[in-house]
């Protein structure tokens, strides 16, 4: 979907990119060999310096972070599966606000295996874990779980793309909390943690801190389900939100750059 997206071209909005689709433009290549021919000359224009940047972009380390730059946030899930190192991230709270700004886990997934970082322990390792990734998938992150690690880490290194999947799968008629739709959609949980809640993970912490001495493997087990469910609704939200785009207008949707 990254290689048809038309957003950042000055003045273009999902109307008009579904226009210069139409009008037989469906690609970025399609745009410089065909644009002139096709498209309103001042959409030719001002878009050119944009897609040849944006081609550029593609092949140069570091291009992300400029793509990311210009394309709207809630549009930054056009950049998966074009860009496949992603990390999943789910904080816990709760803590003491004097320390780690009251976070108490910060629960990672990178499709594979998960880490976390928890206060007292190696909370301080978080901006090391976060490097080398393209994208932070979150739910909820934008107005949460970002903000409030940008409050605690001053030079937090944050991924140049972040795709919030509470707005992502609202456009799909998705609504509520994570466990809402997470049970909406039959993603499980083990039965230990299934009907926990955020306020269940403030009481863990403090049950922690008062000696109970599994308190904090089931809030870590919490956690842990909190960003592996994250993947499968990310393939469902950019899956149905790339077909619902192109399949308005009867396009294949093949390849990860489609």
């Amino acid at each position: 979907m990254l290689e048809r997206t038309f957003l950042h071209i000055p003045g273009v909005g999902p109307k008009r990119e579904r226009a210069i689709w139409r009008a037989g433009v469906t690609h970025w290549r399609d745009f410089l060999e065909r644009g002139e021919e096709l498209l309103p000359r001042q959409v030719f224009n001002l878009g050119r310096p944009v897609v040849e940047a944006s081609l550029a972009a593609l092949e140069r380390p570091g291009g992300l972070a400029e793509l990311a730059a210009l394309l709207p946030a809630s549009e930054h899930w056009r950049f998966y599966p074009a860009y496949e190192r992603v990390v999943y991230l789910d904080i816990e709270t709760g803590g003491d606000p004097g320390e780690w700004g009251g976070v108490t886990v910060v629960g990672l997934f990178d499709g594979q295996k998960v880490e976390q970082y928890v206060a007292g322990r190696n909370l301080h390792e978080l901006d090391h874990a976060m490097r080398g990734r393209d994208i932070v998938c979150t739910f909820a992150g934008g107005s949460f779980d970002l903000p409030v690690l940008r409050g605690v880490f001053a030079n937090l290194y944050l991924p140049p793309a972040h795709i919030d999947l509470r707005w992502a799968l609202k456009r799909l008629g998705y609504t509520g909390g994570l466990k809402r739709i997470e049970r909406q959609l039959e993603i499980a949980r083990p039965e230990s943690v299934r009907e926990l809640s955020g306020q269940d993970a403030v009481t863990l912490w403090r049950d922690h801190l008062a000696g109970d001495g599994g308190a904090l493997d089931i809030l870590l087990e919490y956690n842990a389900y909190d960003v592996i469910n994250l993947r499968p609704l990310l393939e469902l939200a950019a899956g149905r939100l790339r077909e619902r785009e192109l399949g308005r207008l009867g396009l294949a949707s093949r390849g990860a750059s489609c």
